[in-house]
């Protein structure tokens, strides 16, 4: 008996032998007639795809991509230590390393975009320290006391000596 369904692009009848519920292996013979329980659309796919987008949106810092990059670079180095040194790599295995590299070096520049959104410029940092001094002068009337916070500030603010010449601006008091 034969299968009963037609060739794609012929309409020609299939001529491969039918499966117990009339359908060659090609055609579905084999399908059981089950839901999928396996793969992209099964049941326990699409609650682990829930999970896991519950989790992501719940993430305190989303545009922490820092576990993403660690896992690029994993999977770069596992690719790269399948060969031996001195074999020269093929022509397609050595593209799809440069552009594993391309990769990794986008998102190393996304991530440092998004830090910069939110990083306070050395003006901004200034500003705020000359706004306390002047809050601190304005509202401290003992000059000791005030002299201490001042001290304190300029402190905290003043620069590692690897780091001199990159500080905001001296405090006045």
């Amino acid at each position: 008996m034969d299968c009963g369904s037609r060739k794609r692009g012929t309409d020609e009848p299939c001529a491969a032998p039918a499966m117990a519920n009339g359908r060659c292996r090609i055609h579905g013979g084999t399908n059981p007639g089950a839901p999928v329980v396996h793969g992209r659309y099964s049941v326990v796919h699409r609650a682990n795809l829930a999970e896991q987008h519950a989790r992501f949106l719940a993430d305190p810092r989303p545009g922490d991509l820092l576990s993403e990059l660690a896992m690029m670079r994993a999977l770069f180095q596992d690719h790269l230590s399948r060969y031996t040194d001195g074999v020269p790599l093929p022509a397609d295995d050595l593209q799809a390393l440069f552009a594993m590299l391309a990769d990794i070096s986008k998102l190393v520049e996304r991530a440092a975009r998004i830090e910069n959104q939110h990083a306070l410029t050395q003006a901004q940092v200034g500003y705020f320290a000359g706004r306390v001094a002047d809050i601190l002068v304005k509202y401290v009337v003992d000059p000791d006391t005030r002299r201490l916070a001042l001290d304190e500030l300029r402190a905290v603010l003043e620069p590692a000596p690897a780091d001199r010449g990159a500080g905001p601006a001296v405090l006045a008091g």
